[in-house]
């Protein structure tokens, strides 16, 4: 019978700000954490995917293990997509799990954007979608580049910035839910167009977090973890990546351009593997690291018609009890953003609420979930879809 990797464990770090503890300590807690809920040990680990924390090693992974205590491996690397990294990692996983190279592997991330020495978005401007000879030296920044997607967006489907800030209403409504969350307080359409511009047309609100904080997830062979009715299956992974710098992305090509991403292409992928359509996924964690990034995914993956995502959020179909619950733990936005691995905790999640151990905020109906990461404004996706246990 062939091998059928499944998600074994989940973990995760302190989220917010943890000023006690170095990056390489965020990555040890998340790690263990994992292992732990997977009812293995560390001896049992031969596999380690990571994205390494911006600016430091490019053997990290290498790094890592040495502190965990993992010696022997079977694989061990990285993967460099910024926040589409960790759904490549669970395709790569699942690879090498399948095929019998690997019998556990450890994908797990960390960084402190919140009090690390580096923080904060102008230390990652030069590590964003920006041509280092023609642009970075103006003084782009990240919010300056997800900016020009929103106003393209606003221009070419005469949307409004209310339908950007439907995202951020619904995403803190779940966020109120989730006793973790940094920011837990309801706000309204005015609050976050009433909250300061960071760069036309997105304002504070309209903007992901800046945190510390880790996650990991052990990927197994079915069957192998202490508890198989909480292993996870994996139905279905797509990956898209298109243009990196703003320029091209902008032009696009064929079908595709700044508004109308490769997420469909990778969506596509994903759901031709799960046997799905998007009405029937029952909850989806939409990588959300500006509410324009929920915008054009949610309408590029098909749950909603172009140009109309913004009154899609605020029909309540993606609210607590809505049809498809979206972002249940807070997101990016309100959860936590601790830098590449934010999305992570889209995946953590999704386990959870596919477990049945998401407390207050858990959905009603729970089969399956949709996660998605993004990466380089919205040129890198992957697209997952998660099943309950079959056990």
């Amino acid at each position: 019978m062939a091998t059928r990797a499944v998600i074994a464990g989940i973990g995760e770090s302190r989220l917010g700000k943890v000023p006690e503890l170095t990056a390489l300590g965020i990555i040890v807690d998340a790690a263990l954490a994992a292992i732990h809920d997977a009812g293995l040990t560390v001896q049992d680990i031969d596999g380690l995917i990571l994205h390494p924390a911006f600016h430091v090693s490019p053997r990290y992974h290498i790094i890592v293990a040495e502190t965990l205590g993992i010696y022997v491996k079977t694989m061990a690397d990285t993967t460099m997509m910024g926040g589409a990294s960790y759904g490549v990692a669970i395709e790569r996983a699942k690879q090498a799990v399948e095929s019998g190279l690997c019998r556990n592997v450890l994908i797990v991330g960390g960084e402190k954007l919140a009090t690390g020495h580096q923080s904060g978005s102008a230390m990652m401007a030069s590590v964003g979608a920006h041509n280092l000879d023609y642009e970075y030296p103006f003084a782009a920044t990240i919010p300056a580049y997800y900016g020009l997607l929103a106003q393209r967006y606003l221009h070419d489907y005469g949307a409004e910035e209310s339908d950007l800030a439907q995202v951020a209403v619904a995403t803190r409504k779940h966020a109120a839910l989730n006793p973790n969350a940094t920011m837990r307080t309801p706000i309204t359409v005015d609050d976050v167009l009433n909250s300061p511009i960071i760069s036309s047309p997105l304002h504070r609100l309209d903007c992901s977090l800046v945190s510390d904080g880790g996650a990991a997830y052990v990927i197994s062979a079915a069957g192998t973890s202490k508890d198989p009715s909480r292993e996870i299956e994996i139905l279905g992974i797509g990956q898209a990546q298109s243009y990196y710098h703003m320029g091209q992305l902008a032009e696009g090509h064929g079908d595709h351009d700044l508004v109308r991403t490769v997420v469909d292409v990778a969506g596509e992928r994903a759901f031709a593997q799960a046997g799905l359509t998007p009405a029937e996924i029952d909850m989806a964690n939409i990588y959300d690291s500006f509410t324009i990034t929920v915008i054009v995914q949610l309408e590029d993956l098909g749950f909603c018609e172009r140009g109309t995502a913004g009154q899609f959020i605020a029909e309540g179909n993606v609210d607590p009890g809505g049809k498809l619950p979206m972002n249940t733990h807070g997101g990016l936005l309100s959860n936590a953003h601790p830098g590449a691995c934010g999305g992570m905790l889209g995946f953590t999640e999704a386990v959870r609420q596919l477990r049945g151990e998401a407390g207050d905020r858990q959905v009603t109906k729970r089969d399956n979930a949709l996660v998605s990461s993004a990466s380089a404004v919205a040129s890198n996706f992957s697209v997952s879809i998660l099943g309950a246990s079959i056990q």
